[in-house]
């Protein structure tokens, strides 16, 4: 065992491997905090704001706001109760679905979607630095992205450290901040919550509910990253409620409160000058506190993406290495692929910062379409086909019986985002049925959870393990070797895994 390991001070040594059940540690109940802290992020809170900045009715907004939220975070849950089971980071485990080259369509989907919600963190962390502080912009992005490189680097056990005390810290403060704003919210010509008041428009609706649900079902591609330390042991079902429990209440306190700040401040646009304004009215020494947590939540939270970024980016590199990849417990490996992924989610941040919020929300809308048919795909595989019994050894195999390309999970894939077009809202395009039924609103990501699953199963019914075989295997267990990248299966196991 790595006398290293749960030591947050030390550089992680694994990176897409599988995790032996000698070096597991940690309790479910942590992911409830660690997802709680790192999920206060400001971007949502700003999310919120502008929901309803064009006065959409607050109870709409707040009802659309509960639905998605809600839907997207039951999805993230069930991704992350794979965490333990498994002991790998999440788009590794889609080589079963896709193939071990074919899983690189769906690990460049979310090497983009990290790209995005990372991008998020600094630059509008520089808006808030400049608001509050007075410092610049540029060189803000640049000291933050910098900030969350180092807690990548060190990886799971610091980023779970972190995440605890800023679950802890965030409790209090927006708890303060939360009573500041319905008591006292020192807003020129402040307005009070018309529940009913303005126009309902369905394209509106449809809009908050679908960006709330990419908000946390975009987590789906990591959450598991962040639970396979766990015990193999671990419930599954506590796993993907600590999960939801964390991600979702902070989501919807940030959600709501961002709404509510709109709603008194007439609809301002000014989200972070707004947020001032409310704080200096208790004192300046709130305003330094209030920017202070807000700079802490988003270096954990941007962290987070480039930690999953570069389990991916290490994992799409091995999928194009000849012979058998077997993975490496190489921290030099870690911080090879560190550098240039940090490098990209620079410049993106760079371009959020010119002019976040509709970059943004375009940049959410195209990753709505992508994530949702691997999501769908991904849960349907492990909960339905195959039950989570996995062939682990042959994650990393290239001639193994997932084969180079899984044509199932390729054609559901394609099939989902096809049928997802015309019900799309793009921004650049608005599907014909978007545009005829539902007022222009997005409603791509239920179509495309349904069908993804359903061509999935269709396809892949044949290997279905069934109730008798789960049975019958519910002792089989994975060995580690001497080397705790070589895997091997009970004979038992045998049964299921291939096409």
């Amino acid at each position: 065992m790595d006398t290293q390991i749960g030591n947050p001070l030390s550089i992680e040594g694994h990176s897409i491997d599988y995790i032996p059940e000698d070096e597991r540690h940690g309790r479910v109940r942590d992911l409830a905090s660690f997802w709680f802290g790192a999920n206060m992020i400001y971007s949502l809170f700003a999310a919120g704001f502008l929901m309803v900045a064009t006065g959409f009715p607050f109870l709409w907004s707040v009802i659309g706001i509960t639905i998605g939220a809600v839907l997207g975070t039951f999805v993230a849950a069930f991704h992350a109760a794979q965490g333990p089971k498994l002991g790998l980071p999440q788009m590794i485990q889609s080589r079963a679905q896709f193939g071990y080259v074919g899983a690189v369509l769906p690990m460049l989907v979310a090497e983009v979607a990290y790209v995005v919600f990372f991008a998020a963190c600094p630059s509008l962390g520089a808006i808030v630095a400049n608001v509050f502080f007075g410092l610049n912009i540029h060189l803000m992005v640049v000291l933050l992205t910098l900030a969350m490189a180092l807690i990548a680097l060190f990886g799971y056990d610091l980023s779970h450290v972190v995440g605890k005390w800023l679950a802890a810290l965030s409790i209090v403060f927006f708890a303060a901040l939360t009573i500041v704003l319905i008591a006292h919210p020192h807003i020129p010509h402040a307005s009070v919550v018309h529940w009913t008041a303005g126009h309902f428009n369905l394209g509106i609706f449809l809009g908050v509910v679908s960006l709330c649900f990419v908000f946390l079902a975009g987590y789906g591609p990591y959450v598991a990253d962040y639970a396979r330390y766990l015990p193999r042991k671990s419930s599954m079902w506590g796993t993907g409620i600590a999960t939801s429990i964390g991600l979702g209440a902070s989501a919807l306190w940030m959600f709501y409160l961002g709404a509510y700040l709109s709603s008194i401040g007439n609809f301002s646009s000014g989200t972070t000058n707004l947020l001032l304004s409310v704080t200096n009215g208790v004192g300046h020494w709130f305003s330094d506190v209030t920017g202070v947590v807000i700079l802490a939540v988003l270096v954990l939270g941007g962290s987070v993406n480039l930690y999953a970024g570069v389990n991916t980016g290490l994992g799409i590199e091995a999928s194009f290495r000849p012979g058998e990849a077997t993975p490496r417990n190489s921290r030099k490996a870690r911080i090879a692929a560190l550098v240039p992924i940090t490098a990209i989610c620079l410049w993106a941040s760079f371009l959020y910062a010119g002019n976040f919020y509709v970059d943004f929300n375009d940049a959410l809308a195209v990753l709505l379409i992508l994530l949702v048919p691997w999501s769908a795909i991904n849960l349907t595989d492990f909960y339905y086909i195959r039950r989570g019994h996995y062939r682990l050894e042959d994650m990393f195999n290239r001639r193994g019986p997932y084969g180079l390309i899984g044509w199932s999970g390729m054609i559901a894939f394609v099939a989902s985002f096809v049928i997802e077009l015309p019900f799309a809202n793009l921004g650049f395009w608005d599907g014909p049925l978007s545009k005829r039924w539902f007022d222009g609103g997005d409603f791509s990501w239920v179509v495309g959870l349904i069908v993804g699953a359903v061509v999935y199963a269709g396809l892949a019914w044949k290997i279905r393990v069934s109730v008798s075989d789960t049975d019958r295997l519910r002792h089989a267990q994975v060995h580690v070797t001497d080397s705790p990248s070589t895997l091997e299966m009970v004979p038992e196991a045998e049964l299921y895994g291939s096409e």
